[in-house]
């Protein structure tokens, strides 16, 4: 009999698998994104029940090695493919090229297959009592399992490496677009990443260790209790990402055709019509924004927003930013804030948070984090050493 504990983590984690794939997919504008993690979680709510079907329906193993077997191959492409709708720059949907990642599951059924056509008592002693199965229909099968199990783990680090990499390129396309990253879907959306990782880091450490040292270091009730928080972080921050946040905005197509270009050989930017008078021009248009209508001080202040006010479509501000300026959008929008916090912070007795957000920042963190990063110092510090 299964301990009561992993029982009812077991139900708790089936209950949060089957109430969150219906309100993931009930939006249709978020349908085609969220797929994937709907997927993700129904092969991840399979795969919990393998706590307790062995000693609780022992009769219906085979069955359930049968259907559960090829679960574990959706994992990996599953959340790979929702991370990168998540953070897509571009309008997302799956499709042929995306759906090839799940290219483990075919080998994966075919052993599955097999499995259902082997003899329960070798079934038993191939999945229960650990035994050497006996017979070479066993021994072929027990084979293919252990390649696609070696197959598996190598999936799960190349899972981890991409999300890692697409965790720092989303952090850099979100710096291209927005000049504040203390937005709760912004939060939400790092902390998804963030998760996955954290997956993904227990799945390998957890494998790696099972097989170095032959036994589990923690408890199946410690599992599943950290697999259940998991699985509810991750959808608890799903629900609050109600759209990617990269996707085009309002007005950037009518844009499209100002495109400075595409990546290639020449540099990101070597397609561009852009030359340094043009450039100088634009420089000269967002700092007079910047100066005299103080935008700044919009705390929500975005690079669709002020090209709207300068006039220069959002593709050549992030050229002559990236060119000519040599920093990105957050960094030139904090530079201004940071320049007029000084002031504040010399005329006045304020407390930081207060200039902070005055300035147009969100929080107090953010804005120390810009504020050294900018002069070397803390506002106090500033403050003390100039009057």
């Amino acid at each position: 009999m299964a301990e009561p504990i992993v029982m009812v983590l077991t139900a708790m984690l089936l209950g949060q698998v089957v109430m969150s794939v219906p309100v993931l997919l009930i939006n249709r504008a978020t349908r085609a994104y969220r797929l994937p993690l709907a997927l993700f979680l129904i092969a991840s709510g399979v795969l919990a029940l393998n706590a307790i079907v062995p000693v609780a329906f022992p009769d219906w193993y085979q069955v359930y090695t049968v259907i559960g077997f090829p679960m574990l191959f959706v994992l990996c492409p599953a959340l790979r493919l929702y991370i990168e709708g998540l953070t897509a720059q571009t309008h997302w949907t799956l499709n042929k090229a995306t759906l090839k990642q799940f290219v483990l599951i075919w080998p994966a059924l075919a052993v599955s297959c097999l499995m259902a056509l082997l003899p329960m008592q070798q079934h038993r002693a191939l999945f229960v009592t650990d035994e050497v199965p006996g017979g070479l229909y066993a021994v072929v099968l027990a084979g293919a399992m252990l390649v696609l199990m070696c197959l598996w783990l190598f999936e799960c680090g190349l899972t981890l490496l991409v999300i890692a990499k697409r965790l720092l390129a989303f952090r850099a396309a979100l710096k291209a677009r927005y000049s504040n990253l203390d937005d709760p879907r912004i939060f939400a959306a790092k902390r998804l990443a963030f998760i996955a990782i954290c997956i993904w880091a227990l799945a390998l450490s957890s494998a790696f260790l099972f097989s170095l040292l032959e036994h589990t270091i923690l408890t199946l009730g410690t599992d599943m209790l950290i697999a259940l928080i998991l699985i509810w972080s991750l959808t608890f921050f799903a629900m609050q990402q109600t759209s990617p946040l990269l996707a085009p905005e309002a007005g950037c197509a009518a844009n499209k055709q100002d495109a400075p270009g595409t990546e290639g050989s020449g540099g990101k930017y070597h397609k561009s019509a852009l030359d340094e008078s043009q450039s100088a021009r634009i420089v000269n248009k967002i700092t007079h924004a910047m100066q005299e209508e103080q935008l700044y001080l919009d705390a929500d202040l975005t690079l669709q927003k002020l090209s709207q006010k300068s006039g220069v479509s959002p593709n050549y501000l992030s050229q002559v930013l990236n060119e000519t300026l040599q920093m990105n959008f957050f960094d030139f929008v904090n530079h201004w804030r940071i320049e007029a916090s000084k002031a504040r912070l010399l005329a006045s007795q304020d407390s930081v948070l207060h200039i902070a957000l005055e300035v147009g920042f969100n929080a107090r963190s953010s804005f120390y984090k810009a504020f050294k990063k900018e002069t070397g110092q803390t506002p106090g510090e500033f403050r003390d050493r100039n009057r």
